[in-house]
């Protein structure tokens, strides 16, 4: 499980975000709210919950511990 990731900002957008760590691109879902704290930096350092289902590996981004706790 991936439970937190640091690396360089390579795309943002309002629900995603792809970060480059150890030469592998991660997409992370994100909020807006995680949106609006990455905005204009080019690294990043987020919280992560992995999901994983039968059909599908799912990656979600927090700014914060307690965005992902509310999550």
């Amino acid at each position: 499980m991936i439970g937190y990731i640091e690396g360089t900002l390579k795309q943002l957008d309002a629900t995603r975000a792809l970060v480059v760590a150890g030469g592998v691109g991660y997409e992370l879902h994100i909020s807006l709210s995680t949106y609006y704290r990455l905005e204009g930096k080019p690294q990043a350092a987020l919280e992560v919950y992995t999901h994983v289902r039968e059909d599908a590996l799912s990656l979600y981004g927090f700014a914060s511990a307690e965005e992902k706790y509310a999550f």
